[in-house]
């Protein structure tokens, strides 16, 4: 699992590689902690070359969401292949993100 982020004046895009399983969202935390404090600016997570997401990734999904939202800011997913779609479908995170 890889996540690089681009800080653009106006908004943060995370582009994730890999499968966001237990131990990706345990070696990422420093990055998730900086997309955090970047919560003031909208957030596009970029999934075209993420493979598959664990409920481990779908907590640090809402955990981002939770710290945009208290920025009035959004979340966007970008890309979700139909596996991880049917994830967020079945957890109705579907609901809660804009998916584009």
């Amino acid at each position: 699992m890889e996540i690089k982020i681009q800080n653009n004046p106006e908004s943060v895009t995370a582009v994730m590689t890999g499968s966001f399983d237990t131990l990706a969202a345990e070696r990422m935390e420093s990055v998730v902690q900086e997309l955090e404090s970047l919560s003031s600016k909208p957030l596009t997570i970029d999934c075209n070359s993420l493979d598959y997401v664990a409920s481990s990734g779908l907590r640090v999904f809402l955990r981002l969401r939770k710290a945009c939202a208290a920025q009035g800011q959004q979340v966007t997913l970008l890309g979700v292949n139909e596996n991880i779609m049917e994830v967020l479908k079945v957890t109705h995170f579907d609901k809660i993100f804009i998916l584009k």
